[in-house]
């Protein structure tokens, strides 16, 4: 004859499954997360330009060869490895450097320095008017007066300072 307490028997050996299943599930469907992520942020770039992209220690943006130097010891010099000079320089060939030759240490070369902005005073010497300071700097008379509004244009005197720029 069956009790009470057999029939609720079997399912509670099976409890602890019924909570195993689930958390399982969810381990799961995170593994694959981090895997899928992990997988997409790597497929945009080749191994070499992965680390090419990530210089050690700053470097200047050329190497000028020296008699005796060769590709090897040029990259153990900047810390950078043959495969990275040889895919900065696709056009070298590694053995046939020769000294004053250029190999670029980066894969994008920096911006060229901004161009100076030039004095940003002008002291006023004889006969000269805002028109003829203008004219001699680029700047328009109208952002020159609003530069300088206590110089009065028609009473400019030799030795005045003219502000050109903030």
């Amino acid at each position: 004859m069956i009790t009470s307490d057999d029939a609720q028997d079997p399912p509670s050996r099976l409890g602890w499954l019924w909570w195993l299943v689930p958390v399982g599930l969810v381990a799961l469907l995170l593994l694959v997360g981090v895997v899928t992520v992990a997988s997409l942020r790597g497929a945009g770039e080749p191994d070499g330009e992965a680390k090419a992209s990530t210089p050690t220690r700053k470097l200047p943006p050329y190497w000028v060869v020296k008699r005796g130097q060769t590709y090897s010891q040029i990259a153990q010099r900047t810390g950078l490895t043959m495969d990275q000079l040889q895919t900065f320089n696709p056009r070298t060939d590694p053995t046939s450097i020769v000294p004053g030759q250029r190999i670029k240490l980066r894969l994008r070369m920096p911006a060229p320095p901004p161009k100076r902005l030039g004095p940003q005073f002008w002291t006023v010497r004889s006969g000269q008017s805002f028109g003829s300071i203008a004219a001699k700097t680029g700047h328009a008379i109208d952002a020159l007066r609003r530069l300088n509004p206590k110089l009065k244009p028609e009473a400019l005197m030799p030795g005045d300072r003219v502000r050109l720029r903030r």
